[in-house]
């Protein structure tokens, strides 16, 4: 997995973009039109976080940009908050990432799901102090408590499912760049 040709590298990396557009499409859809919907949890956040401790080479920052600023963009959410906040998580995440791969999971679950929490303080705040609309706290309670949920079962269909794994400690790739 380590010596990736170039088309298996974009493939993959391609790969990223297409699940961003699936949920994407998904968030777009009306599945239940009842007003009272409970919201579910931040699919492609699970998604995102769980490349970028494994293989944030298939994330690139431009590619987390494009995806994340079109979903802010196609669903009327405030325009590049959210997508501020993944930005800089993400690249805490990689500033921090030889730390992350040594955890063992159960830290590195903790972690995704306590840099979300921070992320939804820090949108409530600015959505507060700016006088936007912000959702409830019993909506984010449960969208936090599902996405903390889901971010396991993403993770093992990621392994198991896409075969993208941590690299061991040591590995190279073929241009000789620690992995």
């Amino acid at each position: 997995m380590d010596d990736l040709s170039p088309v298996q590298f974009w493939i993959r990396r391609t790969g990223f973009i297409a699940l961003g557009a699936l949920f994407l499409v998904q968030a777009l859809i009306p599945l239940d039109l009842t007003a009272n919907r409970i919201p579910g949890p931040d699919v492609m956040y699970c998604v995102t976080m769980a490349y970028i401790v494994r293989r944030p080479e298939f994330a690139p920052l431009w590619a987390i940009f494009g995806v994340f600023f079109l979903r802010d963009v196609l669903t009327m959410a405030p325009l590049g908050i959210w997508t501020l906040l993944i930005l800089a998580s993400t690249e805490l995440v990689r500033a921090n990432l030889q730390a992350f791969r040594e955890y063992f999971f159960g830290l590195e679950w903790l972690w995704i799901t306590a840099i979300y929490g921070a992320m939804l303080l820090v949108q409530q705040i600015t959505l507060s102090t700016t006088l936007s609309f912000t959702p409830n706290f019993v909506d984010l309670l449960l969208q936090f408590l599902f996405t903390a949920a889901l971010y396991p079962v993403i993770v093992a269909a990621m392994k198991y499912g896409f075969r993208i794994d941590r690299p061991a400690a040591g590995k190279t790739d073929a241009r000789g760049h620690m992995l």
